[in-house]
C-alpha cells in the first residue's frame, strides 16, 4: 500500500506543484519545489527528513521550479535528513551548483542526476520521460564530460560527507576560498523553452503474496526449507501423495496500478507525449539487474507474462497554451480508460488559494487589532470549472469545498463517463492498495482558503471568541475598528474633492524645482510618511508564521504637475522604494498583499528603484531573481497599457532602472542564471558595496562606481551612502543613506551590535536593526553572530535613533519573541547586566548614568515597532503599536496553535491525560470555540509565563 497527495498546488505566492507518495514512511516528492515550498509544508506538519528522493518535472528554471529547493535541503538537514537524491533534467546538477556561494551542509548526502533511464529503488520503478526535446547543438563530448566532472565536484564541496563546520563555521568564508566570484560555470543546455520537458510514469513495484503458514500446518508441510522451496515457485509432494503447489498457500502478487505525472508546458511538448507510450512495460528489479529499461517510444511488450497495466491517477500540469478539454487533448486521456482519473493542472482551473494558512490567521488576528496596517490578503476563484460530465460522482471534499461557491453545488455528472477529471488543488489524496484506489481528502485540504468571505469569517470567528473569553478586550478592538473605517471615510471624501478641483485647473507654470524632476519632499513633517512594508521578518529559513528577510522602505516624492495630470490623473504623491534584502518568496508574498495587476503588486515593482543585498546568506538573497525578474515583466505589462491607453509611440515611461548595492556574488549569480533568462540584466545597474567603504586605495573604488552612484544619487536625491562591515560573516554589510533632505535610513543587515555602524548612523531618522534573538539566548546570539532584542534598543540609543523598526526574528519564535515581558527601558537598563562580547561592550558606555527615569523618558520619546509579515505602516505611526499589546498578547498566548508535527512511527497518538486536544474549525482555523472551552477546561494553564519578573530571572541568569 502507498498514499499519493497533492501536497501543494499553484498560487500567487506558490507557483510550483507538488505530488507526495509516501511508501512505508519513505517519501518521494514530483513536481517543482518553487519558492515557498518548504514554508508550505512545514506549516501542514510535513517533515521533511522522510525525503529520500526528489524529482524535478518540466524545464529547469529557478522561478518557478527550484527557487525554493535550497530553503528545503537547508531545513530538511536540521531535521535530521541524512541522504537525498534529486532528479531532472540535462541542466538540474548545474542549477544545484549555482547555489555554491550560500549553501553548505556537512550532515547530508547529496545526489543530482539527469534522470535519462529508469530509477529503481525498494517501494518502486519511475521512468523518466523527456517531452518535447528538440534537437540539441551538443558541445564537444570532452567538454561536456568535463563540465559534469566540474559540476559533479562543486556539489561534493557543496555537501561534504566530512564534518568541517562548528559554531563559527562561515560558510560564505569557505565558499569564497573554493570557488571564484568571477568564474560562471557554463549551462549545459541554454535551450530555455526549446529544451525538453521532464515527465515521469511512476510503477510500484508488485507486491508478493504472502504465505498462509496455518494452512501449511493443516497440510502437514515441515517446517523447513521445504517452504522456500515451495514459495519460490517448486512443488511438494506429501507423504499422503497429495501435491502442494505454490498457489495452495502463497496468495496471488498484488499489481499496484501507475501513477503519470505529465508536465506538458506547450504545444509542442503535447504533440511529443502523444506520440509516448504510457502503457510500456516496466521491467522488475530483477529484469533491471538484467540491463532491461522501459521503452516509451515502443508498442512492444516485454517477453514474460505481464500483467495489463493500469494507471489510475494522471497528474497534468499544464502551461496556458495547453487546454484540457480540446479536442485533442480529451481524445489523448480517453485511451486510459474510464477508471483513470485525471488531475488537472492548468492555470485557468486552479484556485488562487492561501497556500501558508497559519500566516494568514496570524493576518486576520493582525487585522483585528489594526485594520490600517495589514492588507486584507488576495485570494480568487478558478476561473473555469472543469465541465460536469467528467467530474466524478463523489468529488473529494477537497476539490468540492475549493471550487465551488459555497452556496452553488456541484452539478450532478454524467454516469457514463468515458474518463474522470478534477482540477488540481492541495488536499487530494489516492491510497492505493492492490487493485484497490480510494480517494480521500487530506488533512492538507483543510488548509484552504481560496476567497474573501473565508478570510472575513475566519476574522469574525476570531472576534467572537474575544468576545466570549476577554470581553474588555473586544469591545477596544471595535472601538479601534470603528475608529479606523471613520477615517478611511474622511480620506475618501477628501480624494474625492481633490478630484473635482484638479479637473478645473488650467496648466500653470512650475516651480524650477518641480520642473527639473521628482524631488525629495523638503517638508521634514513628510518624514512621517515614510511607509515599511515588510515584506518577511524572519531569520534563516521560511517558518509558520514568518517568511525570511524581505523589508521595502517607501519614500514620498512630490510629481510635476505635468507628469501628474497627464499619466497619474490626480495623485498627490508617487513613491519610490528601497528593497532592503530580498528571501525567498519576496515577490509572492507581495502578490498576496497586495494583489496582481498593474494597480497592485506591479506598481510596487516598479518603485523599487534601488535594492540593497547586505550578505550573501540564503534567507537574504534567494529571492532576488525572482524580484529581478518579476520587475522587468511588471515594466513590460506598463509599457504596454500606456502605449495602448495613449495611443502613442514616443509617450514618456518610468525608467525601469534598478539600482543594485550587493557583494560581488550576487551579481556574479545573477550572471550566471542570465544564460538561462536573457536579458535578466537589463536595466540592473550594479555597485559593488565595498565602493562606499570608502577606501581609495581599494581597487573597488572605480569610475565606473563612481558614475553609477551619481545616477542612482540624481534619481533618489541621495546625498551619501555609507557602509561598514558587519560583524557577522565574510561580505557583510551594515550601511546608512542620506538624503539632501535631511532624512537618514539606517540598516544594520546581520550583525552583532557594531560601533562603526553606530558612528555611519548618528542621529538617524529611521533605524531598522535585526532582533534575532531575546535577550536569554545572547550566548546564541554571539555564537552565531546576531543581536538581541536589548542590543539592538541599545544600539539605536547610541544612534540617537527616534524611530526603531526590530525584525529578522529567529523562529524559534513561532509569533514573536517575548518582547512585551519588559518595557524598552526595562530592557536597557538591564543591558549592563549582560555579559556582553567585545563587539557589545560599547553598549555598556555611560550606562552608569543612565538611571530608571532617564530610561523611561527614552523609552517614551522612542517610537519602536516589531515587524510582522505584511505589516504595512508609517513612521507617523510607529509609536501606535504600544496599544495593540493586551491583544496581541491575547491572541498569541490563546488562539494562534503551531501545526501539529507528523510522528516518526506515522501513528497518530492519542493526546496524554491532562493535555488539552489541538482544536479543529472549518477552513483549518485553530479556534473552534466548543474544542477551545474544551482546552481552558481540561488544562491547567494556556498562559505564557514570560512575565516582567521570570524575564529578569532569566536576565540574571545569563549574567552569570
Amino acid at each position: 500500500m502507498f498514499t499519493a497527495r497533492v501536497a501543494i498546488h499553484p498560487t500567487s505566492d506558490l507557483p510550483g506543484t507538488l505530488l507526495q507518495c509516501d511508501f512505508s514512511g519513505h517519501r518521494f516528492l514530483f513536481g517543482r519545489v518553487a519558492e515557498g515550498t518548504q514554508r508550505a509544508l512545514l506549516s501542514r506538519g510535513s517533515k521533511l527528513s522522510r525525503a529520500r528522493q526528489i524529482f524535478m518535472t518540466g524545464q529547469t528554471s529557478f522561478v518557478d521550479q527550484i527557487g525554493g529547493l535550497p530553503g528545503l535541503l537547508l531545513s530538511a538537514s536540521d531535521q535530521g535528513l541524512k541522504e537525498l537524491g534529486i532528479y531532472g533534467d540535462k541542466n538540474i546538477a548545474w542549477a544545484v551548483a549555482s547555489l555554491r556561494h550560500a549553501v553548505f551542509r556537512d550532515s547530508i548526502d547529496i545526489t543530482v542526476r539527469h534522470a535519462t533511464q529508469d530509477i529503481v529503488n525498494d517501494f518502486m520503478t519511475v521512468v523518466p520521460v523527456e517531452l518535447g526535446g528538440q534537437e540539441d547543438i551538443r558541445m564537444a563530448p570532452d567538454d561536456a564530460k568535463a563540465l559534469d566532472e566540474y559540476i559533479a565536484s562543486v556539489i561534493s564541496t557543496m555537501f561534504p560527507k566530512t564534518k568541517k563546520s562548528g559554531n563559527n563555521f562561515d560558510e560564505i568564508a569557505y565558499a569564497a576560498k573554493r570557488f571564484s566570484t568571477d568564474q560562471l560555470i557554463r549551462v549545459p543546455d541554454a535551450r530555455r523553452g526549446k529544451g525538453p520537458s521532464m515527465s515521469y510514469i511512476i510503477q510500484p513495484h508488485t507486491v508478493r503474496g504472502k504465505f498462509n503458514a496455518k494452512k501449511a500446518d493443516e497440510l502437514g508441510v515441515p517446517r523447513d526449507s521445504t517452504r522456500n522451496s515451495i514459495i519460490g515457485g517448486n512443488s511438494y509432494t506429501l507423504p499422503s501423495g497429495r501435491v502442494v503447489t505454490t498457489d495452495m498457500l502463497v496468495d496471488p502478487d498484488q499489481y499496484l496500478k501507475r501513477i503519470i505525472y505529465l508536465d506538458i508546458p506547450t504545444l509542442r511538448h503535447f504533440e511529443d507525449a502523444r506520440k509516448k507510450n504510457w502503457l510500456a512495460d516496466v521491467p522488475t528489479s530483477a529484469e533491471h539487474k538484467m540491463g532491461m529499461r522501459t521503452n516509451v517510444n515502443s508498442l512492444d511488450r516485454l517477453p514474460g507474462t505481464r500483467q495489463d497495466v493500469a494507471v489510475c491517477v494522471i497528474v497534468h500540469q499544464l502551461g496556458p497554451e495547453v487546454h484540457p478539454f480540446s479536442e485533442e487533448y480529451v481524445e489523448f486521456m480517453k485511451q486510459f480508460g474510464p477508471d483513470c482519473e485525471h488531475i488537472i493542472g492548468h492555470p485557468d482551473y486552479i484556485p488562487d488559494s492561501i497556500s501558508h494558512t497559519r500566516s494568514a490567521q496570524l493576518n486576520a488576528a493582525l487585522r483585528l487589532v489594526s485594520p490600517g496596517n495589514f492588507n486584507q490578503l488576495y485570494t480568487a476563484p478558478a476561473k473555469s470549472q472543469i465541465p460536469a460530465k467528467y467530474l466524478p460522482l463523489t468529488p473529494p471534499a477537497a476539490v468540492a469545498r475549493l471550487t465551488q461557491p459555497t452556496d452553488s453545488p456541484f452539478l450532478e455528472p454524467d454516469e457514463k463517463q468515458e474518463f474522470r477529471a478534477i482540477p488540481l488543488v492541495t488536499g487530494i489524496e489516492y491510497r492505493v492498495k492492490g487493485s484497490t484506489v480510494e480517494s480521500t481528502s487530506s488533512e492538507f485540504a483543510q488548509e484552504a482558503l481560496t476567497n474573501y468571505s473565508a478570510l472575513v469569517d475566519m476574522q469574525e470567528e476570531l472576534l467572537t471568541d474575544i468576545m466570549v473569553r476577554a470581553p474588555d478586550l473586544a469591545e477596544r478592538i471595535k472601538l479601534a475598528q470603528d475608529k479606523y473605517f471613520k477615517r478611511q471615510e474622511r480620506y475618501m471624501e477628501r480624494r474625492r474633492k481633490h478630484a473635482r478641483s484638479t479637473s478645473d485647473v488650467s496648466n500653470s507654470s512650475s516651480s524650477e524645482s518641480e520642473i527639473e524632476g521628482i524631488a525629495v519632499s523638503e517638508d521634514k513633517k513628510a518624514f512621517g510618511n515614510v511607509s515599511i512594508i515588510a515584506v518577511g521578518t524572519g531569520s534563516a529559513v521560511p517558518a509558520v508564521f514568518r517568511n525570511v528577510i524581505g523589508t521595502i522602505v517607501r519614500l514620498p516624492f512630490y510629481e510635476p504637475p505635468n507628469y501628474k495630470r497627464t499619466y497619474w490623473k490626480g495623485t498627490l504623491f508617487m513613491s519610490k522604494s528601497i528593497l532592503l534584502d530580498c528571501g525567498e518568496s519576496t515577490v509572492g508574498n507581495l502578490t498576496r498583499m497586495f494583489g496582481p495587476g498593474p494597480d497592485g503588486v506591479d506598481q510596487k515593482l516598479r518603485e523599487v528603484k534601488l535594492a540593497f543585498i547586505s550578505h550573501m546568506h540564503g534567507d537574504h538573497h534567494f529571492g532576488l531573481l525572482s524580484f529581478v525578474k518579476a520587475r522587468q515583466e511588471a515594466f513590460t505589462r506598463y509599457r504596454i497599457r500606456r502605449l495602448s491607453e495613449a495611443n502613442l509611440s514616443n509617450t514618456p515611461m518610468d525608467d525601469n532602472t534598478l539600482f543594485l548595492i550587493a557583494p560581488q556574488m550576487a551579481v556574479s549569480w545573477l550572471e550566471e542564471w542570465e544564460q538561462l533568462y536573457p536579458g535578466l540584466l537589463d536595466g540592473v545597474r550594479f555597485i559593488d558595496a565595498r565602493f562606499f567603504l570608502r577606501e581609495p586605495e581599494s581597487p573597488i573604488y572605480t569610475p565606473h562606481f563612481a558614475a553609477v552612484f551619481s545616477d542612482l544619487s540624481q534619481s533618489l536625491n541621495i546625498a551619501t551612502i555609507r557602509v561598514v562591515k558587519a560583524v557577522h560573516c565574510l561580505d557583510s554589510y551594515s550601511g546608512s543613506i542620506e538624503f539632501h533632505n535631511g532624512f537618514k535610513l539606517s540598516y544594520s543587515g546581520d550583525t552583532r551590535p557594531n560601533e562603526n555602524f553606530v558612528d555611519i548612523g548618528k542621529n538617524t531618522s529611521l533605524l531598522i536593526h535585526e532582533a534575532t534573538m531575546d535577550d536569554p539566548l545572547l550566548a546564541d546570539a554571539i555564537s552565531k553572530r546576531h543581536s538581541t532584542v536589548s542590543e539592538a534598543l541599545g544600539v539605536a540609543r547610541h544612534m540617537n535613533a527616534r524611530n526603531l523598526f526590530l525584525t529578522h526574528f529567529s523562529q524559534r519564535y513561532p509569533v514573536s519573541p517575548r518582547f512585551f515581558a519588559a518595557s524598552a527601558g526595562e530592557r536597557l537598563s538591564g543591558i549592563r547586566e549582560l555579559r556582553e562580547d567585545r563587539h557589545g561592550m560599547f553598549l555598556l558606555r555611560n550606562l552608569s548614568s543612565l538611571n530608571k527615569e532617564d530610561a523611561e523618558n527614552w523609552n517614551r520619546s522612542l517610537k519602536l515597532t516589531l515587524a510582522y509579515d505584511g505589516m504595512i505602516i508609517k513612521m507617523k505611526d510607529m509609536h501606535k503599536q504600544g496599544a495593540w499589546t493586551d491583544v496581541l498578547r491575547f491572541v498569541f498566548k490563546n488562539l494562534l496553535t503551531e501545526p501539529e508535527e507528523e510522528s516518526d512511527d506515522l501513528v497518530v497518538k492519542e493526546p496524554q491525560k491532562g493535555q488539552p486536544i489541538a482544536p479543529k474549525a472549518r477552513g483549518g482555523a485553530p479556534w473552534d470555540k466548543n474544542a477551545w472551552k474544551k482546552r481552558k477546561r481540561d488544562s491547567p494553564s494556556v498562559v505564557d509565563t514570560a512575565e516582567r519578573g521570570e524575564y529578569r530571572r532569566a536576565a540574571e541568569g545569563n549574567a552569570e
